[in-house]
């Protein structure tokens, strides 16, 4: 069950070029316009990132090579430029809210994946420093609002199937575990001290559902769940730019994507308190990893056109 529960985690969230203007693109009769936000002919786009102002749009993409390299835009631009050279593959590109040059990502370059923190990733991208534990995967970092902390997901030990939460303070240097929480993709509340993560049942077909959890002097209290379901799946959690709701994609849950666990299908909206789930995207395709910007839409990866670009639709 653990080598099942690992490939299907890998598949869904590393499920995680120089687009055109985006232009809006008319969907089905129950789905707001959506807007094509990076095009290519090869490779894909994913990991959306949005600059706090939201007039940026980072990502990683394998449009240039066959590996991934984060890339920035300004939203609405052709232009993108290239943030790393490096060998290996980059991804999960996050902004610090309160240093906007400052960026943390994903990286395997030297063979296992870990955390990469570039203080002023224009002017100085080559000074660095690694974030990660020794002998571990590390993923999917997120900024605390006052960026002086970062959460992000780990392996207990280096290839293990099991995953844990960790926090780094960035001040003191010092790594603390969550004790007792297993999970992923972890993403820091923009306001208070609130995480909502993805979390697998170790039962059944291992689906996993949503959670939240607040953090208090490293350790995490109120473990909640907030979105569950036995027969389908709920992935890639992000916030709502005043902390009040949580966007995030379904796997298996429409008709058109019914038990079909290897790739994400709709996105969803639902209350911080697990109320109201509302349902936004309903096109056939592949809609994942959505990023919720501070201008009222949600950028996400689509295949609706073929390969995996970067889209946006307004929030509910």
């Amino acid at each position: 069950m653990i080598h099942r529960s690992t490939t299907l985690v890998f598949a869904l969230f590393l499920w995680g070029c120089v687009p055109p203007a985006a232009t809006p693109l008319p969907s089905d009769d129950l789905e707001p316009a959506v807007t094509q936000e990076t095009v290519g002919r090869s490779g894909a786009d994913r990991d959306p990132e949005v600059s706090k102002d939201g007039s940026l749009l980072f990502y990683a993409s394998t449009s240039n090579d066959d590996t991934y390299s984060l890339y920035v835009k300004r939203i609405g631009s052709t232009m993108a430029t290239r943030i790393t050279t490096r060998g290996g593959d980059q991804r999960f590109p996050r902004v610090s809210p309160a240093q906007p040059r400052r960026l943390v990502f994903a990286s395997n370059e030297r063979g296992r994946w870990e955390l990469v923190l570039i203080d002023d990733y224009v002017g100085h991208p080559e000074r660095t420093e690694i974030l990660s534990e020794p002998g571990t995967d590390n993923l999917h970092p997120s900024w605390s609002p006052d960026g002086k902390k970062i959460v992000y997901c780990s392996t207990r030990s280096f290839g293990s199937g099991e995953w844990t939460l960790r926090i780094r303070d960035l001040e003191t240097r010092k790594t603390s575990v969550l004790l007792d929480v297993d999970g992923l993709l972890p993403e820091w509340s923009p306001v208070g001290n609130r995480i909502v993560f993805q979390r697998m049942k170790r039962r059944d077909d291992w689906l996993s559902s949503l959670w939240t959890l607040d953090v208090d002097g490293g350790e995490a209290r109120r473990l909640t769940s907030i979105f569950a379901s036995d027969d389908w799946a709920a992935i890639n959690p992000t916030w709502s730019p005043d902390g009040k709701k949580v966007a995030f994609a379904t796997v298996g849950k429409s008709r058109a994507k019914a038990g079909l666990l290897a790739e994400a299908d709709d996105l969803w909206v639902v209350g911080a308190e697990g109320l109201n789930p509302t349902r936004v995207t309903t096109s056939p395709a592949a809609d994942g990893m959505p990023r919720w910007s501070s201008t009222g839409r949600i950028y996400f990866v689509s295949d609706r056109l073929g390969s995996p670009r970067l889209w946006s639709i307004a929030a509910p």
